[in-house]
């Protein structure tokens, strides 16, 4: 009887280690080029913008049109993160799940580890990478005499400029990357992403950022006008305190400019009721404009613990063992 022999199957090679990179940048690659390409016309046009803007006299009748077409750059680092990490944390394992392949790909020598981790680093890096960039030349550009913001903490001074679009953008990848991960459904999915993405970016990056430091605070007597906050300062709150330095509610005092219809005299008025009602001082919460490191650094601690949790609830969903 002859026996055939049969060589032992060779595990196939992809054109990068292990494979498994090329098969992930095969299948994201669609996505990762389209939103780095989006990303590299916002770039042209901000250095565009900022080298129209530098060779006209200052103080011309641009100004306002200048300041205009600026916002409407920066509002394409408010939709970006959000955008961004919302649809591609959920395209990275939502059309898989959808489909029901992923069986069919672990069944090629590719562990569900190597599978998921690459997955992610091919999508989530290049695209956080890219918003990095793109916040730093925001930065660069906001520098021009006429676009500095009036406090670094201005919204949407703060989240358009340095890291924060890349610490934002990572936040809404731990969102999307979950949500594709758990819901089988992709349309179900990319809907839940895009809310709770939308949700937590906002809380954190234009709600709850300033609380991310400590408020300084200007106490003014109640005989005098508000207190001038230093330059820069992002005012956060206001208040009135009694003789012995307690909180005490707004006084409920109307504004009145009596019969001679003068400011001093509504000034006097009100001043008067203030006293009345027990209230000596005066006093503006703010965050100082030295704080932005600060606020910066504790808010990118935030997002890496979010996108480490939402990550981490992803492979949690893909090992086990129906998918």
């Amino acid at each position: 009887m002859n026996t055939t022999s049969i060589a032992p199957a060779r595990p196939l090679a992809g054109r990068a280690p292990g494979g498994m990179w090329w098969v992930a940048w095969r299948q994201h690659r669609t996505l990762v080029l389209s939103g780095l390409g989006l990303m590299l016309v916002v770039a042209v046009a901000m250095v565009v913008f900022r080298l129209i803007y530098d060779a006209r006299p200052p103080g011309g009748s641009q100004y306002a049109d200048d300041n205009r077409f600026w916002l409407w750059l920066r509002l394409s680092l408010v939709v970006l993160p959000v955008g961004l990490g919302a649809l591609g944390g959920t395209m990275v394992v939502g059309p898989e799940r959808e489909r029901g392949t992923t069986l069919f790909a672990f069944s090629q020598g590719v562990g569900r580890f190597r599978w998921y981790w690459t997955k992610c680093a091919v999508v989530v890096a290049p695209l956080t990478v890219g918003v990095l960039a793109l916040g730093l030349l925001a930065q660069w550009v906001v520098t021009a005499p006429g676009l500095e913001p009036w406090s670094p903490f201005a919204v949407p001074d703060f989240q358009t400029n340095g890291t924060v679009p890349a610490i934002l953008t990572l936040i809404a990848f731990g969102v999307g990357v979950p949500a594709g991960a758990l819901l089988r459904s992709l349309a179900a999915a990319l809907t839940l992403a895009f809310v709770l993405a939308t949700v937590v970016t906002a809380a954190l990056g234009y709600g709850a950022y300033v609380d991310l430091a400590p408020h300084d605070r200007v106490v003014t007597p109640v005989a005098q006008a508000y207190g001038v906050l230093p330059e820069g300062g992002y005012q956060v709150g206001y208040g009135y305190l009694d003789a012995a330095g307690r909180t005490v509610p707004v006084p409920s005092c109307p504004f009145d400019v009596g019969p001679s219809g003068s400011q001093a005299d509504g000034d006097a008025a009100w001043q008067r009721c203030l006293t009345g009602a027990g209230v000596v001082a005066s006093y503006v919460e703010y965050v100082a404009a030295d704080r932005r490191t600060q606020v910066t650094l504790s808010l990118a601690g935030l997002g890496t613990v979010i996108a480490a949790a939402g990550f981490t609830l992803g492979w949690w969903r893909v090992r086990r063992r129906s998918l």
